[in-house]
């Protein structure tokens, strides 16, 4: 019987296979609108943030039960769902490492707003598979979450406050899977609705500084 690939193969794999690595990004843009001549190797907690999104993503298609992703047989698909949950896992335990060792003087609190992001994300993937919370609540958590951590983490390595910076990322993940939505749905009045709100506050909690490194990353 032939050997199937070792899951780290199949994580690794997936990590590369395509996506807009939008979560480095935005943890990059942040960083560098707080600290322009900042020389901090933002590398681990880059690779962690697409570690988690692309974890996230083969549980997602598990759980939906979507065939195709990037152009590819989901990872469920390729290799079964035992070995896709386990590649998943392990793309979790591989970020999780990835940030507990990184060379930074305040990497306990990078960890402890990671963990919180997680537990968000679990969360809101929860409700929105059993029915319980409301779509916001949903948007922020499932969606939101990520975009959050990016932020903060960012804001982390350049030794400031994150909790700004988390909240604008929620703001921003909302907006960002109204969008979604609104691309797969249509332009339902709810929804534009909310689209609307969203793009106001987000103008609202976008300082000069902060626009400067991520408006190009802002939803349009």
């Amino acid at each position: 019987m032939n050997k199937m690939k070792k899951v780290d193969e199949i994580g690794l794999e997936f990590m590369r296979r395509g996506g807009k690595r939008l979560r480095p990004r935005l943890c990059e843009a942040v960083y560098r609108s707080l600290a322009p001549d900042g020389t901090a190797d933002l590398t681990p907690l880059k690779d962690a943030l697409e570690c988690f999104h692309k974890a996230s993503l083969i549980h997602d298609d598990i759980q939906d039960g979507d065939k195709e992703r990037y152009g590819h047989p989901t990872v469920w698909c390729e290799y079964g769902v035992p070995l896709a949950i386990a590649a998943g896992d392990w793309l979790l335990a591989h970020g999780i490492r990835l940030i507990d060792e990184a060379d930074f003087p305040n990497v306990v609190e990078m960890a402890r707003l990671r963990s919180r992001a997680i537990q968000d994300l679990c969360e809101g993937q929860g409700d929105e598979l059993s029915g319980n919370g409301d779509y916001l609540s949903i948007c922020r958590r499932k969606t939101g979450a990520l975009f959050a951590l990016s932020a903060g983490l960012g804001a982390l390595a350049a030794g400031a406050d994150p909790e700004p910076y988390w909240n604008w990322g929620i703001t921003f993940g909302v907006l960002f899977q109204v969008r979604d939505d609104i691309c797969d749905e249509g332009e339902t009045p709810a929804l534009i609705a909310l689209r609307d709100e969203y793009e106001s506050r987000l103008a609202e909690i976008t300082s000069p500084e902060l626009a400067r490194g991520v408006g190009h990353l802002v939803p349009s």
